[in-house]
């Protein structure tokens, strides 16, 4: 289940920040208006950019997608991984009026383990029997299969939340409950699908809970918390997985961007490679990455995609891989220019894993600790900012 963070070769070498198939003394030369791609495509982050210029009246949102590099393993709580240190920094580099912003999305529960993040059950109290499962294609498929008289109760600060549920043939009825007020019925009978949400306003603002309870099995899927952001602002979707491949994502691809299309991202951010590459050879990788991208540049909102590269897995990831780690991210570049979409290494940036758990690794030596989370934010924050208009 774990992408590993050991990077061969030591010290600390420059950021490489750069757009597919533009060298970046060009676009230092010439300025983010003339950012091309080899599809030519006349700029990467327009989606995002223009998202953004119109946050005050329409939310521009963001979805990290990924591995456990985007889910943030190795961070010690969830408020130091490094999508939502970017996020809070999105949020001060650009402010929009009356909010400082909610949570975003975040799923019934991690696929985080310990003894590095033990945040991924974030249920305040639970009771009855609810399993984790990888099988309902939501964000990240990290649904929770819910039995009957199951209850789970989270907490949150906000003034509405999305509860977002999985209807899928035989599935039961369940109910929900805000700050212990009577519970009130949600029906899942129909047609199957996936990303179903049922929403929830006219909160005050500050710490609220919100119980839900299976009348019969059914599956829930997680929440969207918004604090004065429903309808403006910067929201994040976190739709990562630990241990993800491509295929984690693909197994279910029709259902998966149904779930997408729900949230209509304007900017997709993807870690995906380091797992993969221990199944597949770098030829394969590229070409289901090239698929993968060329689906998600196709949601209605077309939205900006960044491809972020990781760093060299650890041996023993890399000893069961049918060829070098370059070739692979070679692949993945490739895959990336092919499609237009923007491209960032993280492995110039990361020294080598010593697996001491100092420095910038967690205790396993393999995923970024706090500090580590900080350093993949910082890059993701300049490559954004290298590209506004």
């Amino acid at each position: 289940m774990t992408d590993s963070a050991n990077r061969s070769g030591a010290g600390r070498r420059r950021v490489t920040v750069r757009l597919v198939g533009v060298a970046l003394a060009a676009l230092l030369a010439v300025g983010p208006t003339a950012c091309s791609s080899t599809t030519g495509h006349p700029d990467a982050f327009a989606a995002w950019n223009a998202a953004v210029d119109k946050r005050s009246t329409a939310p521009a949102k963001w979805v990290a997608l990924g591995d456990s590099i985007t889910e943030g393993q190795g961070a010690s709580a969830r408020s130091t991984r490094w999508m939502d240190v970017t996020l809070d920094a999105l949020r001060r580099r650009h402010p929009t009026d009356g909010t400082s912003g909610g949570a975003g999305y975040l799923p019934a529960r991690f696929a985080v383990y310990a003894p590095d993040s033990t945040w991924g059950d974030w249920a305040t109290s639970s009771s009855g029997t609810a399993n984790a499962v990888d099988t309902v294609p939501d964000l990240g498929y990290r649904a929770l299969a819910m039995d009957a008289g199951a209850s789970r109760t989270y907490t949150f600060t906000g003034t509405g939340i999305d509860i977002w549920w999985a209807r899928y043939a035989g599935s039961g009825d369940f109910t929900y409950s805000v700050d212990g007020a009577g519970p009130r019925t949600v029906v899942t009978a129909g047609t199957a699908n996936t990303g179903k949400t049922t929403r929830v306003d006219g909160l005050p603002s500050g710490e609220h809970t919100v119980t839900i309870t299976a009348l019969a099995p059914f599956s829930l899927e997680g929440f969207t918390i918004f604090d004065g952001d429903r309808d403006k602002g910067i929201q994040l979707y976190d739709s990562a997985h630990s241990g993800a491949t491509i295929g984690t994502f693909t197994k279910d691809q029709a259902g998966f961007l149904t779930a997408m299309r729900r949230v209509g991202p304007d900017l997709i951010t993807i870690t995906l490679g380091g797992n993969d590459a221990r199944h597949v050879t770098p030829k394969e990788l590229g070409t289901q990455y090239r698929a993968f991208l060329r689906a998600l540049a196709k949601l209605p909102t077309k939205p900006s995609i960044l491809v972020i590269g990781e760093f060299q897995p650890a041996p023993a990831m890399t000893d069961e891989m049918s060829s070098s780690w370059s070739t692979y991210i070679d692949a993945i570049k490739s895959a990336a220019s092919d499609t237009g979409v923007g491209y960032v290494s993280m492995d110039d940036t990361f020294p080598t894993a010593t697996y001491s758990g100092t420095g910038i690794y967690s205790t396993d030596g393999l995923h970024p600790n706090d500090k580590g989370q900080r350093k993949i934010a910082k890059l993701v924050l300049a490559t954004l900012k290298a590209h506004e208009d």
